[in-house]
């Protein structure tokens, strides 16, 4: 691990380079296919750390230290922060925040959260009872067509990519804790948009897979309704998401 601190190490990139301010914050975090890694600071980092971690040789063997490094750091910023604000951080929480924090525990959240939830999960199952059958698939398609088993594979990775992620975006677009500011109005439409757009690009895997999978016609039907059910809710849940411009990413 490098003797320069993380914070240190983010001050000397973002002097280095031309990075686009919160690129990283509404992204569905697949830097492989990612046309913007040169202007998000995030992905630097994380360049970063690889280099330094191949350098020192502990890639493998101290897969955990970054973490603790980061949390560390950010703890004694925190501390700082509070301190120059004169901010208590062992005080009692406030009424509104115990409030939040009961409907948080209480498992509290909507529609669209929950359905992408369970939808997630039929996923899940239905990649591992049907492993076989799609590996199959991908072997005879590439001894005949070589531009089908691109596009199935393809179809595969979005699947297993956007698994979750929908409804861990729409969870966080529903409990933003600062929602009556500017600040909270941004960041739960930007959660909200990138949650539609991997539903929509979910909905698309699965129209592909269903051209090759004819057998699981009905499966893959009542999957699609379920999705543009969540597409259709999410959309009147937040009606300015699709209008909001994430930096860098709908310029």
């Amino acid at each position: 691990m490098s003797d320069e601190k993380i914070f240190d190490r983010l001050d000397r990139l973002m002097n280095e380079r031309n990075f686009i301010s919160g690129i990283h914050n509404y992204c569905d975090r697949w830097c492989e296919r990612c046309l913007f890694t040169s202007k998000c600071s995030v992905y630097a980092m994380e360049e970063e750390e690889q280099r330094e971690a191949e350098r020192s040789g502990k890639a493998e063997t101290d897969p955990f230290a970054y973490v603790h490094q980061v949390f560390q750091e950010v703890s004694e910023k925190l501390r700082q922060w509070a301190d120059e604000q004169g901010i208590d951080l062992n005080a009692e929480p406030d009424e509104d925040m115990k409030i939040a924090e009961v409907k948080r525990k209480s498992g509290v959240s909507d529609f669209v959260s929950i359905e992408s939830e369970a939808y997630g999960k039929w996923l899940m199952n239905w990649l591992k009872e049907n492993h076989i059958e799609t590996e199959t698939i991908k072997k005879e398609l590439g001894n005949t067509d070589t531009h089908a088993l691109a596009a199935f594979t393809d179809a595969l990775e979005v699947l297993g990519w956007y698994m979750f992620f929908p409804a861990a975006k729409f969870r966080r677009a529903s409990s933003d804790p600062f929602e009556d500011s500017d600040a909270g109005h941004a960041d739960r439409n930007g959660s909200a948009k990138v949650a539609i757009i991997a539903v929509e690009r979910t909905m698309a895997a699965l129209a592909v897979l269903l051209r090759y999978m004819p057998s699981h016609e009905d499966e893959m039907l009542d999957a699609l309704i379920r999705l543009d059910r969540i597409r259709n809710q999410a959309l009147l849940d937040y009606p300015e998401a699709m209008a909001f411009k994430r930096p860098g990413l709908d310029d």
